[in-house]
This record gives C-alpha cells, structure tokens and sequence, in this order.
C-alpha cells in the first residue's frame, strides 16, 4: 500500500540523520471480535458469539530532536479503529509529558480515502511515587453525512504508583468506529476495558513482565429504523514479557485470553471450549545519534 511504503521510507531515511532514532513494528493477531462486515445483529437471529479473526500491528518511529522535544510519526491497524496513520510533537518538562498532532484514517471504508482527527496526551508523575496520564483521540470534520463517512474515536485514563521493583495501575480505555454504511444504516463498533497492570523489572535485569486483568466490554450496534446490538462481555488476564538484547535491540511478545466469556442482551454466549484470546510480538531497534556512534 502506498502509505506504508511512503512510512517505511520515510523511517529508513531518518535512520541516517543527527539524531537518535527508536523504531518500533508490532504484529498482532486475536479473535475476540465481532465481524465488522455484518449488516445486521448475531442476537436477531438467536445466534452466539464465535470469534472473528483480526489481524494488525504498527509501524512507529520516534526521534528526540534536543533535550525536551520529540517527534513520532506512524502506522497503526487495530480491530476497532482500523486504520490509523499519526504525527505528534512531544515536550518532556520532567514532571509533564505533553503530545499532540493530527492522525488520519486511510482507506477505512469504500468510497472513504482519507478522514482527519486530533490526538492529544498528557501525563503527569512525581518519580519514584504516583503517575497519571490522560488519551484523547478524536476524528474532526462535518461527522456522518453520507454513505461513506466514519468517526474513529479512542480515550484513556490511568492512574499509578511505584512500589519496589513494580508499577501497578489502573486503566480505563475506550475505543469506538462510527460508520454510516447507507443512508438508512449505521454501524458502530465499541470495545471498552476496565483493567489493573502490574509491571515487573528490576535493576540490570534485561527484560520486564507485564500483568494484566480486568473486564472488557465488547459491542457492535445496528442503527437504523430500530436499532440492534450485539454485546459481549469478558474476563480478561493477558502476560507479556520484553527482553532487552542489547542497547540497540528489544523485542516483546504476549498473549492475552478471556477466562470467561458471556453474551449480554439477546446474544448467545460463546460456547465453553472457544479459546477467544490475542497474540503479539513486537521487535524495537535504537540508532543513537551519529556523534555517539562515532565515539563508540
């Protein structure tokens, strides 16, 4: 595709300048989802969950231009939201990280090239005690008013604190994708996840461990003359782990599962032996600024 290559090239270009680099690629694959080329509702015919395969990642880069400036720039695929391509220009104040930049949403629908939005983040941190960060991402412009038209829309709040060798936290995030599929019928896709994350490291051990558990709401509305929905509810525990190989060189991989899963409404819950769950791997590459490389 087209926006890929131009990402990809653009990273590779970036490689070779002044400053320090992070490049980041993650894959991802699970089922926990609903089929977002339905036209109507699994519960209107008395029908159960059962999964439908996804498959995403991201391509990111991120580069400190002095002390307190960054700038990241990449690709994003996910279940919810699809296809995502962002910028944002970052100020680090020690006790405040601040981010913001526009994000588009490529080739989301038929007839749809390209959809605009803003994203901002904030987190604030006294170090070594309590941190908080807030997400906002949100597309802009006339909203629905065609076949075509889609709304991408993603929150998060989280609050946390340090405690030997672990971080533990709380999180609340939100994701949602409105779209008019006709002029009598619109779609919208939400996932919303209530979870506590513990994550483990400790000094000169390269790698950490990261737990997570909590409650994730799963819905698909139909919204037309009378509206339908499917929801579905899980219990959620994921595990995963990053080793760092080198200066230069980390990579990540975890899965995460439903313990338990059930319908809500009139949608049949999934059967007992369905295995709904999400797999990653992710690999990040440093390249220091060239003066470093040069004194090395």
């Amino acid at each position: 595709m087209k926006f890929a290559h131009l990402i990809a090239t653009t990273i590779l270009l970036s490689a070779a300048s002044a400053f320090g680099l992070e490049v980041s690629t993650v894959a991802s694959a699970g089922n926990l989802n609903f089929d977002t080329a339905a036209e109507s509702a699994i519960s209107a015919a008395s029908g159960s969950f059962e999964g439908q395969w996804w498959y995403g990642g991201s391509l990111s880069a991120t580069e400190r231009i002095g002390d307190n400036i960054s700038f990241s720039a990449g690709f994003e695929r996910d279940s919810i939201v699809k296809n995502v391509i962002f910028t944002r220009v970052g100020y680090d104040a020690g006790f405040a990280k601040l981010s913001v930049g526009p994000f588009f949403g490529p080739f989301n629908a038929a007839g749809s090239v390209l959809s605009s939005g803003i994203s901002t983040y904030l987190r604030l941190e006294m170090p070594g005690i309590i941190f908080g960060s807030f997400r906002s991402d949100s597309t802009i412009g006339a909203g629905l008013a065609a076949p075509g038209d889609y709304v991408q829309e993603k929150s998060e709040v989280l609050l946390g604190f340090w405690v030997p060798n672990l971080l533990i936290s709380a999180r609340l995030a939100s994701q949602s994708f409105t779209y008019k599929d006709t002029a009598a019928l619109t779609t919208v896709d939400e996932r919303t996840r209530y979870e506590f994350v513990a994550e483990a490291f400790q000094k000169n051990t390269p790698y950490t461990i990261r737990l997570n558990i909590g409650y994730e709401n799963l819905k698909r509305s139909y919204v037309a003359a009378s509206s339908d929905v499917d929801e579905l509810g899980a219990a959620i525990v994921g595990l995963q782990a990053t080793a760092y190989l080198s200066d230069r060189l980390r990579v990540s991989g975890g899965a995460e599962g439903a313990l338990y899963a059930w319908g809500i409404g009139d949608l049949g819950s999934p059967a007992t032996t369905s295995a709904l769950f999400t797999a990653q791997i992710g690999v990040t590459l440093i390249f220091p600024p060239a003066a470093a490389e040069q004194t090395e």
